[in-house]
């Protein structure tokens, strides 16, 4: 029965190929989506008056496919192959609860990391408002003491989901963000040492592990709204032999000290959150940074100036149907001013491609490369 890390879920064989299925299925509805674009060109494209504000254009532009039976068929199957995906991922872990929560159980005293978790923490009203990325229960679903369910569907769905969009940079580990943030970082500070980090919306660690990993002498703390994320983060943190201290907190307000961190990143939270939450997270790595530290932010590829009216359109696709309520936030929003007014220098907004396996670095640009997974959009600033 294969595993795809020390703790991970054990997943049996059929389980496996209900989920290889399911993230080839996905592939293929995204290779059908060229049947879109002729949709846009044969009925839309060039009839939308050009001084339309861009938010009315994506309207109509949504408006008009939705009119289209080959439109609603597709997205329809798009979002039932989420549920699907959800669906055969909760099969498969459901079997292992009791063995992972042995092995928590059995870190007690042993661990180089930590777990600490608040019952008490609110539930940020974009979360309260549905199940982001239509995971069964979202990311705060907590029972037990020793609960690790949302993580252990986290951890798994998020490698079927990200092999379903055709991104297999991370493998089955995931964590292709952390280490494009990591040739980030390699690229604009070559020479940087952080003593103190914080990987602020960290989920279950996936791409916290690899920038502890590679800041080995750092002190590396990860923060996140969900308890059973973070209990299965610390798990998968320590069975791959990575430090990690991680504590339930927002991301917009925290409780650390100010000035307590020499580097803050968060990694694709902004989009799940809103408007005001992300202007907040920012200002808050700002705060937490020491003068001379760095803040990251790394986020899907997608800028409004990016392409046309179709696929400003379809990017926001996840955001209509898929519970991921700020993508048009992320696509639209000036990131770069809201950093420099939080107390940020030296602000770049641009696409870091992802590293080929076992490179450091990687090509950067303030402009949009070729359309996909094969980079992130990344803000970066020094506290001033």
């Amino acid at each position: 029965m294969p595993q795809f890390h020390p703790e991970s879920p054990d997943v049996s064989a059929e389980s496996l190929a209900r989920l290889r299925f399911v993230a080839d299925f996905r592939k293929q509805l995204h290779g059908l989506s060229k049947g879109n674009r002729a949709l846009y060109d044969r009925h839309l494209a060039g009839r939308l008056p050009p001084d339309m504000p861009r938010a009315q254009r994506r309207a109509a532009v949504r408006a008009g496919l939705e009119a289209q039976p080959f439109y609603k068929g597709w997205s329809s199957m798009l979002r039932g192959s989420q549920d699907l995906m959800w669906r055969l991922v909760q099969n498969a872990v459901a079997g292992d609860r009791e063995r992972l929560a042995g092995r928590l159980a059995a870190l007690s005293g042993a661990a180089r990391g930590s777990v600490r978790v608040n019952p008490d923490l609110p539930v940020p009203g974009y979360m309260a408002a549905a199940d982001t990325h239509r995971m069964p229960g979202g990311y705060m679903a907590d029972g037990a003491a020793d609960d690790m369910n949302a993580g252990a569907l986290y951890d798994l769905g998020g490698a079927v989901y990200q092999f379903g969009v055709g991104n297999m940079a991370g493998g089955l580990l995931n964590n292709s963000r952390g280490r494009t943030l990591l040739a980030h970082l390699a690229h604009r500070f070559p020479d940087f040492a952080p003593g103190r980090i914080l990987d602020m919306g960290c989920g279950v660690g996936q791409n916290t592990v690899p920038i502890a990993a590679g800041f080995a002498g750092a002190e590396v703390f990860g923060i996140d709204v969900g308890a059973a994320l973070l209990r299965y983060a610390h798990l998968r943190a320590e069975g791959l032999g990575v430090p990690i201290h991680f504590i339930q907190d927002n991301a917009e307000h925290t409780g650390f000290a100010e000035g307590s961190f020499d580097l803050v990143v968060s990694q694709i939270i902004l989009h799940e959150t809103s408007p005001a939450a992300t202007a907040a997270i920012i200002r808050e790595s700002r705060r937490l940074l020491r003068p001379g530290g760095i803040a990251v932010h790394l986020e899907v590829p997608l800028r409004a100036g990016n392409g046309d009216d179709f696929y400003n359109t379809m990017m926001l696709w996840e955001e209509y149907y898929n519970a991921e309520p700020n993508i048009s936030g992320v696509m639209d929003e000036d990131l770069a001013g809201i950093a420099r007014a939080a107390g940020f220098g030296e602000v770049v907004l641009g696409y870091q491609a992802i590293p080929a396996a076992g490179a450091k670095t990687s090509a950067f640009s303030e402009q949009a490369g070729a359309k996909g997974f094969g980079q992130w959009l990344v803000l970066s600033g020094v506290a001033v």
